[in-house]
């Protein structure tokens, strides 16, 4: 058995985590509730550091490169396992389902653990920043809506609840059409389980407007 595949199965039984793979270069790592509860709380670094410390402390390899999943790898197969290591931490955020009715959108959507916006916003506290969800609202809205990714004018903003990786939310999107004005408006909203989290209102053109 391999020094980092050692390492994987010692952090397998750790109470923070679900499951534990190792690659050539680093390990992936599925957090589990209480794992997730430490990330929220300490942030990722931190997280980290817990474990290095306890592979260091039974002499046992540390690995490199770090990913934590949201989801058990699709295969644990050598393969599968070096790709997800290879894979960029992610920036941005895809959809898992979505539904359109009447020109009203609904998007599911999960915050990646891995979300690299998350070490420095809070690095101690990771939450998504504000900023993020009103652009991730303009792009989201952009091939469904037809609107621009560019906005002119933002009203009516709320951010009512903090929200947290490994979060799975539902993303409301639906424009508005303003007489007498190239200009219309993007409604947004982001919820949790049913419960409101952040809304506004983005004023933009639509993309052949």
């Amino acid at each position: 058995m391999s020094p980092l595949a050692s390492a994987a199965r010692a952090l397998a039984d750790h109470p923070w985590l679900d499951g534990a793979w190792a690659g050539s270069t680093g390990a992936l790592l599925l957090l589990s509730r209480q794992g997730q509860a430490e990330f929220h709380r300490e942030g990722r670094q931190s997280l980290l550091d817990a474990l290095q410390s306890q592979l260091a402390t039974r002499d046992l390899a540390v690995p490199g490169n770090w990913r934590l999943l949201d989801a058990p790898p699709p295969a644990t197969d050598h393969a599968t396992i070096e790709q997800l290591l290879a894979t960029p931490r992610p920036r941005q955020i895809t959809p898992i389902a979505e539904q359109e009715n009447a020109g009203r959108w609904k998007l599911d959507l999960v915050l990646p653990s891995d979300l690299i916006l998350f070490d420095d916003h809070f690095r101690t506290a990771p939450v998504l920043p504000g900023v993020v969800q009103v652009a991730w609202a303009l792009a989201l809205a952009a091939p469904r809506l037809g609107t621009s990714n560019h906005c002119r004018e933002m009203e009516a903003l709320k951010f009512q609840r903090l929200l947290r990786p490994g979060d799975l939310l539902q993303l409301d999107l639906h424009y508005e059409d303003e007489p007498d004005t190239t200009l219309g408006k993007l409604h947004f909203a982001y919820r949790l389980a049913g419960q409101h989290c952040s809304s506004g209102r983005l004023r933009v053109t639509l993309a052949h407007g």
